[in-house]
Formats: structure tokens, sequence, C-alpha cells
């Protein structure tokens, strides 16, 4: 399995397909046989909102985000000569793209049934001025594999938690071997095993069976309680953008209701006044009529 390809393609998904979609890839690696390949995938992160947004960005915008990393490194090269006209000129650039990079994102949601919020809005607009002033923002965001939005303080690149930002890497243990520099030592002269030496290495070998089969034990329960959690998390988020919704029709109604009633408090002014002059009127009519009656 390429692991990298599979990355990308899980990281291009809507957030609430991430989760099952990533463990039904691990069971697959698994079921291959590949237990490394599965390790590392199952430790792929879901998204948040705002990373997801730009990791789409970096697919469906990659001229415009290259441009914004090149406008950084110009920024840069201007900082270090002290030209403050060009710098004046770039940092206005780098304002203008980064606005119509979050219109592009706001339209990229929109076609996804996902809506923006503000605060959403501002962690994404953080996350590209970031990859703009710092090259290792620069390089995180071009992975398209963002698990948070990015932001630059006085010391580096932080995420949402404010801890330093990362992407999970993908590498498994096996590649890691494999690519890992070997070193050789010099072998000590062999010595004969011993009865007493075949009976220790058996017991270390039952040992290390029955460790290994009570940690694959401990972490197919973890596994499954962290797929219940990720399950649970999914749904809620799924009830808070509900609730969100239904919130903001809920507000609409309230304004048109408010709207009728000023209406019709309004209306009911005018009826009182109407219902005053013509019993004045009905008054002075029976009053009229009482008096030729009398004649």
């Amino acid at each position: 399995m390429d692991l990298d390809e599979a990355a990308w393609e899980l990281y291009s998904l809507p957030p609430g397909d991430f989760t099952s979609a990533r463990n039904k890839l691990a069971d697959r690696a698994r079921a291959d046989g590949d237990a490394a390949a599965s390790k590392a995938i199952r430790e792929l992160k879901k998204p948040t909102l705002a990373a997801w947004l730009a990791n789409q960005l970096v697919r469906a915008e990659e001229d415009r985000v290259d441009e914004l990393v090149q406008l950084g490194d110009d920024l840069r090269d201007a900082h270090a000569s002290r030209d403050g006209d060009r710098m004046r000129e770039l940092t206005s650039q780098r304002i203008s793209l980064v606005r119509d990079l979050g219109r592009a994102a706001r339209e990229l949601a929109k076609k996804s049934g996902h809506k923006v919020t503000d605060t959403v809005g501002d962690r994404l607009a953080e996350t590209l001025d970031a990859a703009s002033v710092d090259a290792d923002a620069a390089g995180l965001l071009r992975t398209g594999r963002l698990t948070s939005a990015l932001r630059h303080v006085g010391f580096g690149v932080v995420d949402e938690s404010g801890e330093p930002a990362e992407v999970t890497p993908i590498s498994t243990a096996r590649e890691r071997r494999a690519t890992g520099k070997k070193t050789t030592k010099k072998q000590a002269p062999a010595r004969k095993r011993t009865q007493a030496d075949k009976r220790a290495e058996e017991r270390r070998r039952k040992e290390a069976r029955e460790k290994l089969e009570r940690a694959e034990a401990e972490l197919a329960e973890a596994e499954e309680a962290r797929a219940q959690a990720e399950a649970e998390l999914d749904a809620n988020e799924h009830h808070v953008e509900d609730m969100r919704t239904a919130v903001e029709r809920l507000t609409d109604e309230l304004e048109k209701a408010r709207a009728e009633l000023e209406r019709a408090e309004h209306r009911t002014g005018s009826l009182e006044r109407a219902l005053t002059r013509a019993s004045r009127a009905a008054t002075t009519a029976r009053r009229r009529r009482d008096a030729l009656a009398e004649e």
C-alpha cells in the first residue's frame, strides 16, 4: 500500500467521512498482512474544519498557494535588504491573496455542504498568513495533510491548541528500518550453547509471546474505545452543526415574528382610533334620530 497516496486521499475527504474511511483503510491493510501500515494509518488524525479547508486549497488552488509561499520568500528577501517600498507592495499582495483564497475556501466548503463560521474563517486566514511568513509553516501547508490550523507566533508555528505544529508522519517501522543506516559491530566469538541456555531462551520467547498477546489485546481494546470515542465526537459535531443551523433558522423566524408583531401593534393603534371615530359617529347619529323622533 502506498501510504503517501492513501493519506492524500484521506485528507481530501470531508471531515465527517474521515474517521470511517481511515478505519476501513487500516482494517484493509491489516487484512493484507501489513500491520505496520495499518498502525500508521490509524495514527492519522482527523482534521479540524479550518485544517480541512486549507488542505482542499492545496488541491484545488495549487498555483495560488504556491504564489502565496513565493510571496513569503520575497517578503523575507525584502525585509533582509530593508526595501521598505517592496515590503509594502508585497504585503498588500499577500493580504489580497489571503482574502481571495479565503473566498475560494468558502466556495469549496459550500459545495461540500459545510458552512464556514467567522471563527473557522479566521483560523484559515491565520494558517495562510503563517505559511506566507514562515518557511516551516509553508512546508506543512503544502503537504495537504494538516490536522489543525496553524498560527505563527514569535518563536515558531503552533496549532490550534498552542502546541508546536507538525504533520503526523506516515512512514512505518518497516520503512524506517529499510531506510535507516546500518551499523556494524565487531562480533564477539561465539560460544557453544548449553541446554540451560536453550531453556532460558525458550522461557524468554514464551514470555515475549505472552507480552505480545497481552499488548495486542490491549491495543484492540484501546482501538475499539478510540473508534467509539471518535464516532461519538463525529455524531456530536453533526449535532452541533444541526443545532447551529436550527438557531440560525429560529433567529430568522424570531426577527420575522418581531417585525410582524410591530406591524400588528401599529395596525392595532390605527384600528382603535377608527373604532373611536365610528363610536362617536354612531352616538351622534343616535342622538339625531332620537331628537327627530320626539318632534
